[in-house]
């Protein structure tokens, strides 16, 4: 499995995979944020046979339901459709929150689509605040908070 290490891509790698995951479905035909472009943003990948088939993007911003604590939030996580449970998300996720750690964050975040909670739960993260819609998916969202 060396060829499908968790390394850092350039952005450009990552949207279409992006687009695929994030935006099934959905009007928007783009997944830039402009988070992308933050000095300290990094994407992450795994990628088989040329293809990206699984991100997640990392950068440091204060999470709004926990001010005041260095926090690093995560965003674009994505996993290519015909692999989702596994373990490549899971391996992002070990993989960002060192990086995180790393940074001198004692928190990570995300904006999680309700359907996703499950997946985020189980690697330790708590469901924080009030429920959302999020205006590009149309989807429902939570916070999601993991202490580091």
């Amino acid at each position: 499995m060396s060829n499908e290490a968790v390394r850092q891509l350039p952005l450009e790698q990552v949207l279409d995979l992006r687009v695929r995951v994030l935006r099934r479905g959905t009007p928007f035909t783009h997944a830039n944020y402009p988070e992308d472009s933050y000095p300290d943003a990094v994407h992450f990948g795994i990628v088989r046979d040329g293809d990206v088939i699984a991100t997640s993007t990392w950068f440091t911003k204060e999470c709004p339901e926990v001010p005041g604590v260095p926090a690093v939030q995560l965003k674009g996580m994505a996993v290519d459709y015909t692999l989702q449970g596994s373990g490549l998300g899971a391996a992002l996720i070990e993989h960002g929150i060192t990086h995180a750690h790393g940074l001198g964050a004692r928190l990570v975040w995300a904006r999680a689509r309700d359907s996703a909670l499950y997946f985020y739960e189980r690697r330790g993260f708590a469901v924080t605040g009030e429920g959302f819609m999020d205006e590009p998916t149309g989807m429902p969202h939570h916070i999601v908070t993991r202490e580091i």
